[in-house]
């Protein structure tokens, strides 16, 4: 059977998640290209000159593999998965009953925010990881962009701390070596940090050597995502989405930075 057969069989499969759309796939190359094992190359393959692979494919792919019950299990190599047991029965489930992208969905959030909470355990300050566990129950009621704008606040907000305790000398150069209206700007205490454009401030951590140059990427990008789910517009924000956005920041700025 060819992937077109297999997808003619599927009523209104571009409705399905991203998570739906990836079993599927794998599915077919089990049962039908004899694939136990499959890698990202291997579905992005099957969707050529078909339709555009899920996005955030390896990502996605290994997040599906943590925890009990999980749909995916590693395989033979670390670039290697394949359908379990659950992941099979699931798959079938909603083949046979024509359960649509919504309670595929319902489950991606519901594994993702217990692979999350278990990721923000490490934390150290206690109350920013109770914040941050409360921005992240915001996805149980579907508050995506709730979640994203806390997120954000949170992994600025620390930022702040780490400069003030650690790098507040390096970060107050870097200012004075600037040549717009923030070079006469001394900051002094958190609320001083007001007084700087978001953008900027990521400027001044990376000129002040704070940051890395991977990690000024990362939250220059997050806040583009961050400005978009802040206002109202027509932009559908994936769950997938948010769950990269935690990652993303508590990895690479929360739990990396010390306050």
């Amino acid at each position: 059977m060819t992937i077109l057969d297999f997808l003619r069989d599927i009523p209104k499969f571009h409705e399905y998640s991203r998570k739906s759309k990836l079993l599927l796939l794998a599915y077919y190359l089990r049962q039908h290209k004899g694939l136990v094992e499959f890698a990202a190359k291997d579905i992005e393959h099957c969707c050529q000159g078909i339709l555009k692979p899920p996005s955030q494919l390896k990502q996605q792919i290994a997040l599906l593999s943590k925890g009990k019950s999980s749909p995916l299990m590693r395989g033979s190599t670390r670039s290697h998965f394949s359908l379990t047991a659950p992941g099979m029965n699931e798959v079938e489930s909603y083949l046979s009953s024509g359960n649509k992208a919504e309670v595929v969905t319902d489950r991606f959030l519901s594994d993702a925010i217990s692979y999350l909470k278990k990721f923000i355990s490490q934390i150290g300050e206690e109350n920013q990881r109770k914040f941050i566990a409360e921005a992240v129950a915001c996805l149980g009621v579907d508050a995506r962009r709730a979640t994203i704008v806390m997120i954000w606040a949170a992994a600025i907000d620390h930022l702040y701390d780490h400069i003030l305790n650690h790098r507040l000398s390096d970060f107050n150069a870097a200012i004075q070596r600037r040549r717009d209206r923030y070079a006469a700007l001394a900051i002094t205490n958190k609320n001083d940090f007001s007084d700087i454009r978001e953008s900027a401030f990521i400027e001044i951590c990376r000129s002040a050597g704070i940051i890395s140059n991977d990690v000024r990427k990362i939250l220059e990008e997050k806040l583009g995502i961050r400005n978009t789910c802040a206002h109202p517009s027509g932009i559908e924000v994936h769950p997938s989405k948010v769950v990269n956005f935690v990652e993303d920041l508590v990895d690479n700025v929360i739990i990396k930075y010390e306050i």
